[in-house]
């Protein structure tokens, strides 16, 4: 019988997306020209795209070991759900607490996106154990 095996948390995929939207969000904070990110809702939700694509692999892993209620599973669900919500407000540009438009809500995205990051490599480290 074929098992199914847990994917890397930073993979080959994963460092690129990650890399490209790292490059995202140098361009779009330094106010560099770049003809396919011509605005920060754009670069936002590019950033969010990647994001989303880097969190198939931690998707993967989750289901593959059925870790599905585990309290670090949980709280990458809660991050990831901020990320959108975040995110959506940043790209139709409603207020929310303390973001007023989308290179704030880029930021926070940024920073949410870090810490979910965090809590999946704390995850899969925990995982290995």
């Amino acid at each position: 019988m074929k098992t199914a095996t847990a994917s890397s948390v930073m993979g080959p995929s994963s460092i690129v997306l990650g890399t490209l939207a790292l490059g995202i969000l140098i361009l779009a904070l330094t106010g560099a020209k770049v003809p396919l990110l011509s605005n920060l809702r754009i670069s936002l939700t590019a950033f969010i795209i990647l994001g989303m694509a880097m969190c198939t692999s931690g998707i993967g892993r989750v289901a593959a070991t059925g870790a599905w209620t585990h309290p670090l599973s949980i709280v990458g669900y809660g991050l990831g759900v901020l990320i959108l919500v975040v995110g959506v407000v940043g790209v139709v540009g409603a207020r929310f607490p303390l973001i007023d438009g989308p290179r704030q809500a880029l930021i926070a995205v940024a920073l949410l996106t870090v810490a979910k990051l965090v809590n999946s490599l704390v995850h899969s480290l925990l995982a290995r154990n």
